[in-house]
């Protein structure tokens, strides 16, 4: 797998100055935009989808009002895309004005693509399955202008979702003693686009893909299929590539796997409404051959994700930015930071993350823990199942009490119709300051110090709220949430539970004491001074309410806990009625 970073740095020359690439133009002063191309994540550990025999590269230029400015250019032999060394070229453009470039790569030696010189793609399906020569890479900038300095970026990605079929090892073995030899195999794909405007996006037509006997690739299948943060090892029966929207489709499929030369075949037909989308694999996994045919359909967004997502992602955004139709697939140790440095606003939209990461953190660590500048914007949001890897050497956040949150929910954040759920972790035992044994739990969402969360329509299993952090739940569903008691904080609730929310337990984890007033010398608890703990209001329900033996009630008659008239609470325990020795007694 591989990322393709186009960068465009842009550079005023004279007027005169020419290129084998130069729009006619009438102004005075031209740009000479200088593209460099890089290959991240190089690798020769794979040969399908390695992207190594992508080396004759296509492009044109549009006005951003979609007219044709440099038609079609073919640059054959530039090898160098896929290795570290990179491949540079330039295009004289006008000054001032708005581009829009499109670019498209490919092995030279695939004739199954037709483009046109306004970059229209047709994909021809005839031919043999298992076909490494199909894989190509596509990509746009966004529309730009050209100023002295300019400095632009894309990223090709696949047109393609890739569809495979594998079995288990086992199965092979148990085809092999029934006297069947899989070395072929052939696929047949309804209702698929066979056309791309490069230009918007778009595909378009609906036709067969019926691609003949092939050799089955020669190679394994790793993926994560039951997706318990481990890959598995599936042997490979059929690779097909077919291309897709950047939204998921559903077709009927059926495959053939047969011997050397087609011999004694045997169908796989009548799956139906199989998803297949843009850069991602669908893996049609499980016990193919032999049996009862079971298997296991699905979208692997890593495909997708790990072209972005090797090592880890670190976004610092210098304006607002929208994230949104996205899928994110993690498998790395390192942290996932979306921020921002002038702390503008992050919002993602319809955005799904999965595998496994040490965390994802909505804003980084600032100031010593002034978090409050960030904002974040969370709607139809979801990572279900989850792996926190959270290693030893933490860097870059707080000490966590050996708490080990998916989400850290930095400034202040709002989740709209999010679900988070099923977090688990691979962390070791860790060692507390007294030598003691501490298991490193995992959580959904963790709001630190400092930091606000309004959780809204949500599903959320595990919640960890630090003790200067202010939350507030509405409409939402969360099976477990462990705060402190206030400890000396300004907020007027650290926690507020408010109509039509559904809490299954709530436990207040640790000691604290709420904020004292200096008077007259003497620290002083005061009906003035005092912020609740945590508000359950009229319409919530709180199934179990665990106050670990911290103080419920002050005995000037100032509740740390309050609960409205309406409000459920099934079952309070542990809960101790006053402060004994408060200051002001």
């Amino acid at each position: 797998m591989k990322r393709v970073i186009f960068s465009l740095l842009a550079m005023v020359i004279l007027f005169g100055a020419c290129t084998s690439e130069k729009e006619s133009t009438t102004t005075s002063e031209i740009v000479e935009v200088s593209f460099s191309i890089d290959v991240e994540n190089f690798s020769t550990s794979r040969t399908i989808s390695d992207g190594q025999g992508a080396t004759q590269l296509m492009y044109a230029v549009f006005s951003n009002t979609g007219e044709l400015i440099i038609s079609k250019v073919v640059k054959d032999n530039v090898k160098t895309l896929t290795t570290t060394a990179g491949y540079s070229m330039s295009i004289s453009l006008a000054k001032g004005q708005l581009y829009k470039a499109v670019f498209w790569a490919q092995n030279p030696n695939c004739n199954a693509y037709t483009i046109s010189d306004d970059m229209q793609l047709t994909v021809n399906y005839e031919g043999i399955n298992n076909d490494e020569l199909r894989d190509a890479f596509y990509g746009t900038t966004e529309v730009f202008k050209v100023t002295n300095g300019s400095s632009i970026s894309v990223v090709m990605k696949r047109p393609f979702a890739q569809v495979n079929v594998a079995s288990q090892p086992f199965d092979l073995e148990y085809a092999a003693e029934l006297g069947m030899e899989i070395a072929t195999s052939a696929a047949t794909i309804q209702g698929v686009a066979n056309k791309l405007d490069m230009f918007s996006g778009q595909v378009s037509g609906m036709v067969e893909a019926k691609y003949s006997l092939s050799a089955i690739p020669d190679e394994e299948l790793e993926i994560d299929a039951n997706e318990d943060g481990q890959d598995e090892t599936y042997s490979y029966l059929s690779m097909s590539y077919i291309l897709a929207s950047e939204d998921a489709t559903t077709h009927d499929m059926s495959f053939v796997f047969a011997g050397e030369n087609g011999s004694n075949p045997t169908n796989f037909d009548g799956l139906s409404f199989i998803p297949i989308q843009r850069n991602y694999r669908t893996n049609i996994v499980g016990q193919i051959l032999t049996g009862d045919m079971a298997f296991n359909v699905k979208i692997d967004p890593i495909y997708a994700g790990s072209i972005m997502n090797q090592g880890g992602l670190y976004y610092n955004f210098s304006e607002d930015v929208e994230i949104k139709n996205k899928t994110f697939a993690f498998y790395t140790t390192d942290a996932a930071t979306f921020t921002s440095d002038n702390n503008n606003l992050v919002t993602m939209e319809n955005v799904t993350f999965s595998g496994s990461v040490e965390q994802i953190a909505m804003g980084e660590y600032r100031d010593k823990g002034n978090y409050v500048s960030f904002t974040n914007n969370m709607t139809n949001v979801k990572a279900e199942n989850m792996v926190v890897s959270h290693p030893t050497g933490i860097t870059n956040v707080e000490p966590i009490d050996y708490m080990a949150p998916l989400f850290f929910l930095r400034g202040v954040t709002t989740l709209t119709n999010c679900k988070i759920t099923g977090t688990t972790s691979v962390a070791p035992d860790r060692i507390d300051y007294n030598g003691n044994v501490q298991k490193v739990l995992p959580y959904d969402c963790g709001v630190p110090n400092k930091c606000k969360a309004t959780f809204i329509d949500c599903e959320i299993d595990r919640v960890y709220a630090w003790s200067h952090s202010q939350i507030t739940v509405k409409g939402s569903k969360i099976k477990y949430i462990r705060c402190s008691t206030h400890n000396q904080s300004d907020s007027k609730a650290h926690l507020t539970i408010d109509t039509g929310s559904e809490i299954d337990e709530i436990v207040v984890s640790s000691t604290g004491t709420a904020k004292y007033e200096t008077i007259d010398g003497k620290k002083t608890l005061t009906a003035d001074n005092w912020s609740p703990s945590l508000i359950i209001k009229a319409g919530a329900r709180v199934k179990r309410l665990d106050m670990n033996n911290r103080p419920s009630i002050t005995r000037n008659g100032v509740l740390s806990v309050i609960i409205e008239d309406g409000a459920i609470i099934d079952e309070l325990v542990n809960a101790v009625d006053v402060i004994p020795n408060a200051p002001n007694n």
